[in-house]
């Protein structure tokens, strides 16, 4: 893959306003999209490498049954 074909996505914490407390993610993002979208914290470590094409409309990589990637 290329870079423009791809992208590196990381697992994030951001702020719970019911909770109180920071809370995991429950899908990926890139660096950029964690920051400015959700004021999230970046989980160093937990990058990897991703088509762009799998990622939805908001920037999301969605972990399914089988393991990270698109949702049907």
């Amino acid at each position: 893959m290329t870079a423009q074909e791809s992208t590196t996505v990381f697992s994030f914490r951001t702020y719970d306003s019911q909770t109180h407390g920071m809370v995991l993610a429950p899908f990926k993002a890139e660096r950029d999209v964690i920051r400015s979208r959700y004021s999230g914290e970046v989980l160093e470590g937990t990058g990897h490498e991703v088509p762009r094409h799998a990622l939805d409309n908001e920037g999301r990589y969605r972990r399914v049954a089988t393991g990270w990637g698109e949702l049907d």
